[in-house]
């Protein structure tokens, strides 16, 4: 029964990847060749990327014995990268799955139904794991004169051991989000919280983790093996495993990872019943009558559309994860008074006076922001097979296409207000039309971002995703936008270096945001158009 679980979970992750889904169509052998092309593919990547970025620092780990070092810190790269990539998806197929009360009916033993679930986590961990492992043995194979047929075999068993750490930390973080959202009401948006706080000190930890590293190497006069030993040492195992094929160390790197493995899933397998089958058991809000308050049809279908979006968490974060990346570039700045914008301008050309130019050059970074929110691109898509109700109210398109565009604005503004305002903290000397293009310019490629992207999935989008989370990831209706607008931004920004030195730059920031807002404009104007009624009308059929 375990390998039919298996076998299940794995065409599931497949059916994933390749957009096709277990029901109505299951993925031919040739997509399972192109599947394999592209992993392939990616490992040659990756290893021709690292070779050229950090070639030489290999070649000189090398020159000092210390190979191993290289193999110990592309494992640490291939855990963070597993940890956050994986950590949301952990949560949603271990404990939130929808089939686990129907296989918990039937005579299926619950350690074999989770460690199906577990599997699948392990199979995504694996893959970053053996492409980064795989890199660095090229690398070190192009710089460091070549591995030998023992040092690939140890490569490939603690590329294939050092998954179950990140795959053992996934599911305790994940099992911690699904015990503490069963018991409050807000659940999507406390999940998506929760699990950003678990990434946020995931990242914190690998910070400090690295402080004491590098402090440890200076006060050891440059010993790395010391460094890496005081620090974390199942990574120091792992290297000298590799590139020393000491079968000592392979068997300690082993037990740090099989250890912890084990341990966690004997204790989920104890409790996964009690975990899965048990009642939310938050507050339930008593329910008293008062006056209902009108609003407008558009209102209420953006109050619709925001409902939907906070009950999501897959919706907010796939769509809506760049707002949080900008506050937290934001506060960043504030911090380090606009350092990144300063050394920018000190490279870029010669700046007469700081102030205006940090402001322009702000305005520009907070703009590339808007970008990554793509709740507009696929806000129709998310209507699936629902959208037969949207077309039968007695509403015109343009009302239902504004209340979306405004579910997006609604989210965007209030975040690009406070982040400006961060920035205007962190940037000194800012000159007064400074000021007005750090607030104005990123509103109005918010603006743009939001109506191109609603346009897009107009005419773009499609409405038969099996789910939310497909629809808000999968649509080349929320990535033409997205990379229309860093283009723009992009573009403008060059342009801002080499028409600074002919041209006032606070008039030259001015001059792209009318031209941004007059594009706003424009397209909104469309959204009231016969073209755009005429396409609403035929979306479905």
């Amino acid at each position: 029964m375990l390998k039919i679980l298996l076998k299940n979970r794995l065409m599931a992750l497949v059916d994933q990847f390749t957009g096709q889904s277990k029901g109505k169509k299951a993925a031919q052998l040739g997509t399972y060749i192109a599947m394999a092309a592209l992993g392939v593919l990616l490992m040659i990547g990756g290893g021709v990327g690292i070779n050229a970025l950090f070639g030489g620092f290999c070649a000189a780990l090398a020159a000092q014995g210390q190979t191993w070092a290289f193999f110990a810190a592309a494992g640490g790269l291939a855990f963070i990268l597993a940890m956050l990539l994986t950590l949301f998806y952990a949560q949603g197929v271990v404990f939130e799955a929808k089939d686990n009360e129907l296989l918990l009916s039937m005579p299926i033993r619950p350690s074999a139904i989770l460690a199906s679930r577990i599997a699948s986590v392990y199979f995504l961990n694996a893959l970053f794991s053996l492409i980064l492992m795989g890199a660095a043995g090229y690398t070190v194979s192009a710089r460091a004169g070549g591995l030998s047929v023992l040092n690939v075999i140890f490569l490939i068993l603690c590329a294939l051991l050092l998954p179950l750490l990140s795959t053992t930390l996934s599911c305790l973080l994940a099992w911690v989000v699904s015990v503490v959202t069963r018991r409050t009401r807000k659940k999507s948006l406390v999940q998506v919280l929760l699990s950003l706080g678990a990434s946020f000190l995931l990242y914190l930890t690998t910070m400090n983790m690295n402080r004491e590293l590098f402090k440890t190497m200076e006060e050891s006069a440059g010993d790395i093996a010391l460094a890496f030993r005081h620090t974390v040492y199942p990574l120091y195992a792992m290297g000298e495993a590799v590139a020393g094929c000491s079968l000592t160390h392979l068997l300690i790197f082993a037990a740090c990872c099989v250890v912890p493995f084990a341990a966690v899933y004997w204790l989920l397998s104890r409790s996964f019943i009690r975990i899965v089958t048990a009642r939310d058991s938050a507050k339930q809000v008593k329910y008293e009558a008062t006056p209902l308050k009108g609003s407008s049809v558009v209102w209420s279908l953006t109050k619709k559309d925001l409902t939907r979006f906070f009950n999501s968490p897959p919706y907010m974060l796939n769509a809506g994860l760049g707002l949080l990346y900008c506050l937290g570039l934001s506060v960043i700045t504030l911090v380090s008074g606009n350092d990144l914008v300063r050394s920018v301008l000190e490279q870029g050309s010669e700046v007469t006076s700081f102030g205006a130019h940090a402001a322009v050059l702000s305005a520009f970074t907070l703009s590339f922001f808007a970008a990554t929110t793509t709740i507009s691109g696929c806000s129709i898509s998310v209507e699936g097979k629902n959208l037969w109700i949207l077309k039968s109210m007695p509403v015109r398109a343009k009302e239902i296409l504004t209340a979306k565009a405004l579910s997006h604005l609604a989210l965007a503004i209030p975040v690009s207000l406070v982040c400006s305002v961060l920035y205007l903290f962190g940037t000194p000397d800012v000159t007064v039309p400074g000021i007005m293009l750090m607030f104005l310019m990123p509103l109005a490629f918010n603006g743009f971002n939001a109506l191109f992207g609603l346009i897009m999935n107009l005419y773009l989008g499609k409405l038969n995703y099996p789910s939310i989370a497909r629809a808000s990831k999968s649509s080349a209706s929320s990535l033409i936008p997205m990379l229309t607008t860093i283009l723009l931004v992009g573009g403008s920004a060059v342009l801002f270096f080499v028409v600074g030195s002919h041209m006032d730059v606070s008039l030259y920031g001015f001059i792209v945001t009318a031209v941004i807002f007059a594009a706003d404009a424009a397209l909104y104007c469309f959204l009231g158009s016969a073209a755009a009624q005429k396409r609403w009308d035929v979306l479905g059929t």
